[in-house]
């Protein structure tokens, strides 16, 4: 049983990720261009740059691997898209270079971290004691 929920935060797959911020970017691009051709600052450069702002924050912290007493929670920005796996559930789980493969029953689920988080992950889903009640 966990005393202390433990958390971490992680990217989807490549291309999943390379969509996302392809979308942010072009807000951030949208409002410099607003404002490069507009001499004079309008409101209008603000909204924008603050919307890009607004959904990079989310991206990055909306995103997290959450390990609960009944199994791993995978937060996504929009809650609905939320999964949860149970312990049961996992059959494998994989280190990779720049992340984590998670293998259930029913899906691989690839997910982007940094390394040293990837592989305190890993270590915690191998160790059935301190992972199931």
């Amino acid at each position: 049983m966990f005393f202390v929920e433990k958390r971490f935060y992680y990217q989807p797959d490549l291309p999943t990720s390379i969509t996302c911020w392809s979308y942010t970017g072009m807000a951030f691009l949208f409002s410099m261009l607003l404002w490069l051709e507009i001499t004079v600052f309008q409101i209008y450069t603000a909204i924008v740059f603050m919307i890009f702002l607004i959904a990079a924050i989310l991206q990055i912290a909306r995103r997290k691997i959450v390990l609960e007493d009944d199994g791993v929670a995978i937060k996504t920005v929009f809650s609905m898209n939320a999964k949860k796996i149970s312990y049961d559930d996992i059959l494998n789980v994989e280190v990779e270079k720049h992340g984590l493969v998670f293998t259930t029953k029913y899906q691989k689920l690839s997910v982007m971290m940094k390394c040293k988080n990837a592989k305190e992950l890993y270590k915690i889903l191998n160790n059935p004691e301190k992972v199931r009640v």
